[in-house]
């Protein structure tokens, strides 16, 4: 029998935050594409390097291992600290070799929770182990007759770690600070100092829609109504697959001595803050998140611009004071119009673009014109049957007089 031996591969491997992998006490570590061979018996620790620091709270663990006989091997989780797991143990498995990113092809993903596959041990063993330091794949292989290759080692940390954000302005100081495990947020706190007296200390204003899930983005400090008293902006998203986002605006209530917010929901659509017109208040621009499945899916709907004022506790729509950013919109809206009538009949969707684009028209005065458009497209049949052409038109119409484009009667074509 060959005798036992340990390799260390040279040098450590750097951490690899994977695009979309996120930020904070979450992150996704990642050795990248491997080629490293494992030996016919014998041991290979694969080594990766974790710079930030805090006990661990979640753990998840992917891993690619191209061998003939899978049920020679045992695979195990090394902390920093040497405390060990093990992953699995002579497990009957397909011996891979697709090609394709290692990474993100045949991976076996090890998980205590209910999806991927059951770690042979738990891996909530290793939590409170500090986080910061080399974590290893260990793989022993105690059977003769067969050598594999290491593909690709990675892993999910969270660390019960107390993040924070900080925003500041004309002698107004905000903190929100919360715990993350696992993309998921708790103990969420806002403070607020106004000239150096605490006037707010409490968990942030949630939604009814909010979920352990829903994670703060952004903290600003600015002044909306333009009234020299600054507001706090704690923005946050839901974590579904593209919604929704919303805004939390707290105002400062002389009479009560503290801020009481006002939400703003923007549902689909992250807004935009900044002046737009240079009068040195400060607008929301974004997009008009009703029409979002309305007419079509929501990858084919559109969305005509939407812009508000904060004013005194209230979201005030004044997308009709700006009617170059409005043509600008609905010009886009119709090349994306031109655009989409080339694809071919099967993949088209232009029902979702013309109501925008006709919302559009009606903020600026010349809804009634645009109509002939949306008819001429009805007779070419450029609309899917599930779109539903017979009813598209009155649909439109219906939606947007209850949506408040269009503001009286006379306005039916």
């Amino acid at each position: 029998m060959v005798g036992r031996r340990r390799l260390l591969l040279a040098g450590l491997l750097t951490l690899a935050l994977l695009p979309g992998a996120g930020s904070g006490a979450t992150r996704i570590f990642s050795t990248g594409p491997l080629r490293y061979p494992i030996p016919d018996v014998g041991t290979l620790d694969v080594p990766l390097r974790v710079a930030q620091a805090g006990p661990v709270s979640y753990l998840q663990v992917m891993v690619r291992v191209d061998h003939p006989r899978p049920s020679d091997l045992t695979l195990s989780l090394v902390a920093p600290s040497g405390a060990a797991v093990v992953l699995s143990a002579h497990r009957n498995g397909t011996a891979h070799g697709r090609s394709g990113d290692p990474c993100e092809t045949d991976v076996t993903d090890f998980s205590d929770a209910d999806f991927g596959e059951k770690p042979a041990e738990p891996l909530k063993r290793l939590y409170g182990q500090e986080a910061s330091g080399t974590w290893k794949l260990r793989i022993e292989d105690d059977r003769p007759g067969a050598a594999g290759t290491v593909r690709c080692f990675g892993f999910i940390l969270s660390r019960k770690v107390v993040e924070t954000r900080t925003a500041a302005a004309r002698g107004t100081r905000a903190q929100l600070s919360w715990i993350e495990r696992d993309y998921t947020y708790s103990s969420l706190r806002l403070r607020i100092a106004r000239h150096g007296q605490t006037a707010f200390d409490a968990p942030p204003h949630r939604l009814r829609l909010t979920s352990p899930s829903t994670r703060p983005t952004g903290l600003r400090v600015r002044d909306l109504d333009r009234d020299g008293e600054p507001e706090v902006l704690a923005d946050f998203y839901l974590g579904g697959a593209h919604c929704c986002w919303y805004t939390d605006v707290y105002r400062y209530v002389r009479r009560l001595h503290t801020y009481r917010p006002t939400v703003g929901f923007w549902g689909d659509l992250d807004p935009k803050l900044g002046d737009l017109d240079g009068d040195g208040r400060p607008e929301f621009q974004t997009g008009d998140d009703r029409f979002a499945y309305v007419f079509t899916s929501f990858a084919s709907s559109a969305f005509p611009i939407r812009i508000l004022h904060f004013d005194h506790g209230r979201f005030r729509d004044v997308t009709r004071r700006f009617p170059k950013l409005v043509r600008r919109d609905a010009a886009a809206l119709y090349r994306s119009y031109l655009e989409e009538r080339r694809r071919p009949k099967v993949v088209r969707s232009v029902a979702g673009i013309l109501a925008a684009w006709l919302a559009d028209e009606y903020l600026l005065g010349r809804g009634p014109a645009g109509w002939p458009v949306l008819q001429r497209a009805v007779q070419r049949g450029e609309l899917r049957s599930f779109e539903g052409p017979r009813t598209y038109l009155g649909k439109v119409r219906f939606f947007l007089r209850r949506t408040g484009y269009i503001r009286s009667a006379t306005s039916r074509p």
